[in-house]
């Protein structure tokens, strides 16, 4: 179904006190790293943000056709805006964030030559928001567009996000006074079955619905390579909101995936 066949949520819809749950993210030092074959001759690696990682950081934040799908739509000034970034990402603030470096490696890539080490990095993948709903977002050089890379890292993301360890928690949207909070919450409370009347916790019967967690990408509607990349990766239309970024209107598409349901 393509964009213009489903219809928004409606603002008027109400949404109920609910349960549902939220990853709980190890520490940086504590995450592995992620190693996978996306062809013959290249690999892909997932790993940790670390305090050296500002270089490439910022190398990556100082393409334009890169940065213009962002909140700020600019290039990073300098070393410490890239920093301040960065820095969502490392402790103590990883306690709410899973994003992780992406690098890859040509098969014909020496471990010493003048062409520099194996392993490129080439990009960010993760959620950087958790709160109302977990968010996802990538950021590639504009080198490696076009190659699949894109497709097959957050395939591989989305393999370890589901399998993270996972509290219970209530949302209770009443509490809520910005409307975009609230838009998101709906697209949760959303996915609800009618009829639910299973707990998290099945010795427990449940107040409230129970509602499968969703993850939330939130893409640009001239972003045309970003929502193949979701669309390939199962993410579901859901709706589309109007807001201001960069100083202008522009018109977010909202994807999302759904939890899988336990075996």
């Amino acid at each position: 179904m393509t964009t213009d066949q489903q219809p928004n949520l409606q603002p008027t819809q109400k949404v109920a006190r609910y349960k549902t749950t939220r990853p709980i993210f190890a520490p940086t030092l504590n995450r592995k790293t992620t190693e996978t074959r996306i062809n013959d001759s290249l690999s892909l690696q997932l790993r940790p943000f670390s305090p050296t990682d500002l270089p490439h950081v910022h190398r990556l934040r100082t393409q334009p056709s890169v940065m213009i799908n962002t909140s700020t739509g600019i290039i990073d000034a300098d070393l410490s805006v890239s920093s301040v970034w960065m820095a969502r990402y490392l402790p103590p603030n990883d306690a709410t964030t899973f994003d992780l470096m992406i690098w890859v490696k040509q098969s014909d890539a020496s471990e010493h030559t003048d062409a520099g080490p194996p392993w490129e990095h080439i990009g960010v993948l993760g959620c950087h928001m958790l709160s109302p709903v977990p968010h996802i977002g990538y950021m590639l050089r504009t080198e490696w567009w076009g190659k699949g890379i894109a497709t097959h890292a957050l395939k591989t993301f989305l393999r370890l996000w589901w399998l993270l360890p996972r509290r219970e928690v209530e949302i209770d949207p009443s509490s809520m006074e910005d409307e975009h909070e609230l838009h998101l919450t709906r697209l949760e409370w959303n996915q609800r079955q009618s009829g639910n009347a299973k707990s998290l916790d099945s010795s427990v019967t449940p107040e409230t619905d129970v509602v499968p967690e969703i993850l939330l990408a939130e893409i640009e509607e001239r972003n045309f390579g970003s929502i193949k990349v979701v669309e390939r990766c199962g993410f579901t239309y859901r709706a589309s909101e109007s807001v201001v970024e960069k100083n202008r209107q522009v018109t977010l598409l909202n994807y999302t995936a759904s939890r899988p349901a336990a075996d």
